[in-house]
């Protein structure tokens, strides 16, 4: 395993899927977390196939992968079917209009009978704030899966300062 390697593929997750989105909830940007979540769920899930980043057809898999290895049983349950990828990560990604069958919320406005991950009449409740620590933990999971050897490491085009991200 080339270690030099490794360390920027975590660097540049670090800085883009955990720093960024971060940074998107510090500043209230809660919807658009959601939005940028979903995407990294299944940019994640690249990070640990034989395929290039890039490659077509892929992001179902992908993104199913990232939840059922990266992010847990619960995750799992909810994306039955690729339920949650279509919810969640289709129709934000391609109409920013969140699904009906939905309740994205923060903290602050979190219903009081309503918990990440459980169905409050007939919707998926999602918490930004758990699903973001959600996230970081799943980034942390791949990071001792890169450390292990245990996914093939990719090609990051950019680094973080090259995209203006210090």
């Amino acid at each position: 395993m080339d270690k030099s390697q490794a360390e920027e593929e975590k660097e540049f997750i670090k800085r883009i899927f955990i720093d960024e989105i971060g940074r998107l909830q510090k500043e209230g940007f809660y919807f658009f977390s959601f939005i940028v979540m979903g995407q990294a769920i299944e940019a994640l899930g690249c990070f640990m196939d034989n395929k290039p980043l890039k490659a077509r057809a892929q992001s179902s898999k992908r993104f199913s992968k990232s939840l059922n290895i990266l992010m847990g049983n619960d995750y799992r349950a909810v994306n039955k079917d690729h339920w949650l990828y279509d919810k969640l990560r289709n129709q934000l990604t391609h109409s920013f209009v969140p699904s009906k069958s939905l309740l994205l919320c923060s903290r602050t406005n979190q219903p009081e009978e309503a918990n990440h991950l459980d169905f409050l009449e007939d919707r998926l409740v999602l918490v930004a704030e758990d699903m973001y620590e959600d996230l970081v933990r799943g980034c942390h999971k791949l990071f001792g899966m890169i450390d292990k050897g245990k996914v093939p490491l990719k090609k990051i085009a950019a680094s973080p300062e090259e995209l203006g991200l210090k």
